[in-house]
């Protein structure tokens, strides 16, 4: 509500808006992870070639999916 909003402090809106960067970057991440296996999935299925060069979406964002 915008009433707790402005009557919030400074901690709690960071923490707030920290929070749901995390949620929209774990989102994007299971996004991609869905894409690449449909988009796997179309280009070996649907290729004129027999061994088509799939370059992951995964690689494409590496920095998003290191290791920790």
């Amino acid at each position: 509500m915008p009433k707790e909003f402005w009557n919030s402090r400074y901690k709690e809106i960071y923490l707030y808006c920290e929070m749901q960067f995390i949620r929209v970057i774990e989102d994007f991440k299971q996004d991609v992870t869905l894409q690449e296996g449909v988009t796997d999935k179309l280009l070996q299925g649907d290729s004129m070639r027999k061994k088509p060069k799939i370059i992951p979406l995964r690689k494409m964002f590496k920095e998003l999916f290191k290791k920790k």
